[in-house]
């Protein structure tokens, strides 16, 4: 198979070519034709951004992110270019952003004031291979754009009131939303209603319910034991993307974050080559469980050139342990049960707050009932991953099923094919009951490619002069802070020099200058807060322990590094300021993860009666459900001795 798309670069013109394969071979063909220039600009705005973006070309392209202390850096670490830029704010343009947005676009691909985007690709003897849809309004919208451009796609308004949320979206609604975007699709002058065809792919940047009810046609939705029919949600990227006989016309992938995380999600998806994995497996190795074990999908990707890191039989605990520090894998497939606010691996129960801290972007498979029933919510499990830095996510907005999910074997031998990851993670017509209308919501950008790192053959070209005109160089920026602060420490050019080694991913280096600074007196709770990210990553817990106090104001990714670092030393430390600083940090709509890992050196140091007090204390701020549940029984166990 494989021969016959290297034998037909753009994997057109061979109709023996299964369209999914061929669909990733163009995807991955032409963004290996367009060279990547190794730097990364940041902006500081989104009309900043779009002025940077008209700089990119058919001669060359390069990430472009709105600056951030979380997705920006993380992005950085990842990619390792040789210069990071820092661009200041441009005017205020008079044109609005969507006609900013289609000179862009088409500047993107050569084409003059007079050519269309499609007229200009023809000359080059392409054709856009997608659609992106957007708003003005959107917080997403350049993502929209990044997209649009990087790849070759047609770019489109997607207006109207929709709702986001948690909410589902109404049959009403669903109906009109499935026409709008057919009737893009029209506009597009495109084949485009059936699969294989010039438009396949779709991609949706705006806010949207992760579910939505709509009265289908008899047979065109799974059939499932219990279900209600028309008043049971479906998958939003699901019920898009097909004709009114249920027949699927285009994979839709979809991103909903603001105009920093869809940003960093589009540039992920551009730039970034995929090397390592990460396979986590809480189900038995028996029964229907057993046929989505990773020992074939090991060895799938090892075969296509991947480093793999396997955990069997994984508990929440030995979960807990591995993610002390940060999670560095590319690509992460996790099986677990449980729920929107919880999930289970083997007997262990696990609450968002176990969701792994990741240190580089990951693209994820969970196998899981309902973790993106709300993916705008980071106290559910499938927010809490968002939040923390996964840009491609194939999960389910309800009770889908196991066998709604492609088994890691059959998941990992689609990537090996070129499969867009998005497309891999979908049953496709005819291939059984679930390829049906159903529950699996798709996230992020449905032509990226997770294929053998080896025929990502992109360019990468020294960068030339044209940034460093128009921004200044960061690194160069902190060094000269750097020495300044040698004559004339203050805590303002600390603060300045600190985020400047986030963003360039010198952990080490920060750690050194925020000795320094502590030597001076020069912190601050700005400075103390840049540092909590660069000694997670070092793992030096006694430098963690004595910056949190000065951070001040926390937010849960902070949270999340606090106890993710130290909760799995815990039974290891002597230390009763980490136990009382833990036990101050017990906070949240899912207490009880903190308190499991907290009770036993709590009673042990201060007593049952001590834990007892955290719980009811926990418990009055749970209405009900199963944290309250497992709250009680916390405080049963302790009560008892038991």
């Amino acid at each position: 198979m494989m021969a016959m798309v290297s034998m037909n670069p753009d994997g057109t013109g061979n109709d023996d070519v299964p369209w999914p394969v061929r669909m990733g071979a163009q995807a991955l063909y032409r963004s290996n034709q367009i060279p990547m220039i190794d730097q990364v600009v940041l902006v500081p705005d989104t009309d900043t951004f779009l002025d940077e973006m008209a700089y990119w070309s058919p001669a060359g392209q390069w990430p472009v992110l709105i600056e951030d202390d979380h997705f920006a850096p993380m992005f950085i670490r990842r990619f390792k270019p040789s210069k990071v830029y820092r661009r200041v704010a441009v005017e205020k343009p008079v044109k609005s952003v969507m006609e900013r947005c289609e000179l862009v676009l088409k500047r993107g691909w050569g084409a003059t004031p007079e050519e269309t985007l499609q007229q200009a690709m023809a000359r080059m003897e392409l054709t856009p291979i997608g659609l992106v849809l957007t708003s003005e309004n959107a917080k997403s919208w350049p993502a929209a754009l990044a997209l649009a451009v990087g790849r070759g796609q047609e770019l489109k308004m997607l207006e109207g009131s929709f709702g986001g949320g948690g909410t589902i979206l109404s049959a009403s609604k669903s109906q009109l939303l499935t026409e709008l975007v057919r009737k893009r699709c029209e506009e597009t002058g495109l084949d485009w209603n059936t699969l294989g065809d010039d438009l396949d792919a779709i991609t949706i940047c705006r806010n949207l319910p992760s579910r939505a009810r709509m009265d289908l046609p008899p047979g065109t939705r799974v059939q499932a034991s219990g279900d209600k029919g028309k008043d049971e949600p479906l998958a939003i990227t699901d019920l898009l993307g097909r004709m009114p006989d249920g027949r699927r016309y285009a994979i839709v992938g979809w991103i909903n974050g603001d105009h920093i995380e869809s940003t960093y999600i589009a540039m992920c998806s551009l730039f970034l080559k995929q090397e390592t994995a990460w396979l986590c497996n809480g189900y038995p190795n028996e029964g229907q469980w057993g046929q989505y074990g990773f020992d074939e999908a090991e060895k799938t990707l090892i075969d296509a050139g991947f480093a793999c890191t396997v955990t069997n039989n994984a508990s929440v605990r030995t979960l807990r342990t591995i993610a002390s520090g940060g999670i560095n894998e590319d690509l992460i497939l996790m099986n677990s049960k449980g729920n929107r606010d919880f999930f289970d691996l083997g007997n262990s129960r696990g609450t968002p707050n176990d969701i792994p801290v990741l240190n580089s972007p990951a693209a994820l498979q969970m196998v899981h009932s309902w973790s993106l029933q709300d993916p705008s919510n980071n106290q559910t499990v499938g927010g809490r991953w968002l939040n923390h830095g996964v840009y491609a996510y194939i999960g389910s907005s309800h009770e889908p099923m196991l066998g709604a999910f492609v088994p890691p074997a059959e998941l990992t031998r689609r990537l090996s094919m070129l499969v867009p990851f998005l497309v891999a993670g979908r049953w496709w017509d005819g291939q059984g009951p679930f390829s049906k209308t159903w529950r699996i919501n798709t996230i992020g950008d449905p032509l990226m490619t997770i294929g053998p790192p080896g025929l990502d053959k992109r360019k990468r070209l020294v960068p030339g002069e044209g940034a460093s005109k128009r921004a200044i160089d960061l690194k160069v920026a902190a060094e000269q802070i750097m020495r300044t602060m040698t004559q004339s420490p203050n805590a303002e050019e600390l603060t300045q020099a600190l985020t400047a080694l986030d963003l360039l991913g010198e952990d080490e280096l920060a750690r050194q200058l925020w000795i320094f600074g502590k030597q001076n007196d020069i912190t601050s709770q700005s400075s103390a807060s840049i540092m909590l990210g660069p000694l997670f990553r070092l793992r030096d817990t006694k430098a963690f322990v004595e910056t949190w106090p000065a951070v001040g104001s926390t937010n849960q990714l902070d949270r999340d590094m606090l106890w993710q670092l130290l909760g799995p030393r815990l039974a290891d430390s002597s230390d009763d300021d980490v136990i009382l600083l833990l036990e101050s940090e017990v906070k949240g709509k899912t207490p009880s993860s903190y308190i499991e890992i907290l009770a036993p050196q709590l009673a042990r140091r201060f007593g049952t009666a001590r834990v007892m007090a955290l719980i009811r204390k926990a418990e009055s701020r749970i209405r009900g459900g199963q944290e309250k549940k497992r709250l009680e029984n916390l405080y049963r166990q302790f009560s008892t001795g038991r």
